[in-house]
């Protein structure tokens, strides 16, 4: 396998979750190598070849993933911690020393995949804003027409500009090549995903804190305002911001200083901003959940990427863009698999696209892939939400995997029951980790036998 699609290291002394965690990785279409603790990571991480990201385990052993941080402080590598024993202190502590970002355990692959392709790609520009990781906007649709002509007209100035779009549209895309189409592109582009960052800690991470500002507060840091400065900071998830950041994210856009927290001076800074979010902003204005006067400040260039569903035309040339970047050997399309793809709503967007590629790449016997494969993959998405996908009579309901094949729904039974298992049984939990309402669920399970009627 080539790294294409990135090289991760999983660091954890528990054999169970590295076992499975790179198995789905893998499945996913990731190059993943594995050490059982922190002492094993080292050499790996501060190797000629370190991975692209790791997925660092908070709580182990021999060495913790503190301290591991600490003396691989040098790598390349984005680390992603995570732990069954999350703490503000320790989410603290972990971003100070360079941590990407910091989840609690458990983790879905599929969910987790986002946060790791970005990880990967800021490891591979250096956090820069290179063309490398500004992939082309792909489609032919008068939609894309319309987004292309935006950031050709839009980019080379200065003005902040709201993105609006369901998950998964492409708007670190288009971002990107915002950033790439002004005179900043020379300087850093800088992104925070703002659902991934803990509500103490989104003040620090923007503005940046002084030594001993609050527990924890070990050194100073600058913050993502004064690292994207003379560039472009990217705020995705933008509605995630609390009420009290959103009115210091206000000031600072008003008057180009911030002041980190515990500083006691204001400090100048030259940041284009850029946000996204995945909701309506004015409905959530309306609701008292997001600052009215941000808002405006923000509305001045607005943009919505469509969703897929809305774009059928572009799904062949997506899908082909897609392919030629991915991890393995070569795969195309079939025709009748690319008309395939135009029968799914595709809730997840270009995200469950590229999933759907990734596995149906991994599954292909040639290199052409068929559309019996793709509507195995599209019937087996994880990003379903509960709808049930009709394949023709003529093709059984079956789903290839390594040791043979098995029916779809032994696959989703097997998957159901893995969710519950991680959440330790937890319906209304794993209904939303599954993308389904609580009543859907709960009729799978009556209906696999995982739950009585009683």
């Amino acid at each position: 396998m080539t790294d294409a699609a990135g090289r991760v290291l999983v660091i954890d002394d528990d054999d169970s979750f590295r076992f499975a965690m790179k198995k789905a990785l893998r499945r996913l279409g990731y190059d993943v190598d594995e050490a059982a603790g922190g002492f094993a990571a080292l050499p790996k991480l501060n190797g000629s070849q370190p991975p692209h990201a790791a997925l660092l385990d908070l709580r182990m052993g021999d060495l913790d993933g503190l301290d591991v941080l600490r003396r691989a402080s040098g790598t390349p590598a984005r680390v992603i911690v995570l732990t069954g024993h999350g703490t503000v202190s320790a989410a603290v502590e972990a971003m100070k020393l360079g941590a990407f970002s910091f989840l609690e355990k458990p983790v879905d692959a599929d969910l987790l995949a986002p946060l790791l392709d970005q990880a990967i790609a800021d490891s591979r520009g250096g956090g820069d804003g290179g063309t490398e990781f500004a992939p082309p906007i792909v489609g032919v649709s008068h939609a894309m027409d319309s987004v292309r002509a935006f950031v050709e007209q839009v980019g080379p100035t200065d003005a902040t500009v709201a993105i609006y779009g369901e998950t998964g549209t492409g708007k670190e895309v288009v971002a990107r090549r915002l950033h790439l189409a002004s005179p900043r592109a020379v300087g850093p582009f800088v992104a925070l995903n703002a659902a991934c960052v803990p509500r103490d800690l989104f003040e620090s991470e923007l503005f940046g804190h002084k030594k001993g500002s609050f527990t924890g507060a070990t050194a100073d840091r600058l913050g993502l305002f004064r690292e994207a400065d003379g560039g472009t900071l990217f705020i995705d998830e933008l509605a995630e911001l609390p009420l009290e950041s959103q009115a210091k994210l206000l000031r600072a856009l008003e008057t180009r200083q911030i002041r980190g927290v515990g500083d006691p001076r204001e400090v100048p800074v030259d940041v284009r901003i850029i946000a996204a979010t995945n909701r309506d902003l004015w409905s959530e204005a309306q609701a008292g959940r997001f600052r009215e006067d941000l808002y405006f400040r923000l509305s001045v260039f607005p943009i919505v990427l469509p969703p897929l569903r809305n774009r059928p035309d572009d799904l062949a040339p997506l899908a082909d863009h897609l392919l030629r970047r991915m991890a393995g050997p070569p795969r195309v399309l079939e025709e009748e698999a690319k008309h395939a793809l135009r029968g799914h709503d595709w809730p997840g967007n270009v995200r469950e696209l590229l999933n759907v590629l990734r596995r149906a790449s991994l599954f292909a016997k040639g290199e052409v892939i068929g559309a019996p494969l793709i509507r195995q993959m599209l019937a087996a998405s994880v990003f379903a939400q509960g709808r049930p996908k009709e394949l023709p009579p003529s093709e059984p309901p079956i789903a290839w995997t390594e040791s043979g094949s098995l029916r779809l729904a032994d696959v989703e039974r097997q998957h159901i029951q893995r969710v519950l298992d991680d959440l330790d049984g937890n319906i209304t939990k794993a209904a939303s980790v599954l993308g389904i309402d609580r009543r859907t669920l709960q009729r799978k399970l009556r209906s696999y036998g995982i739950m009585s009627d009683e």
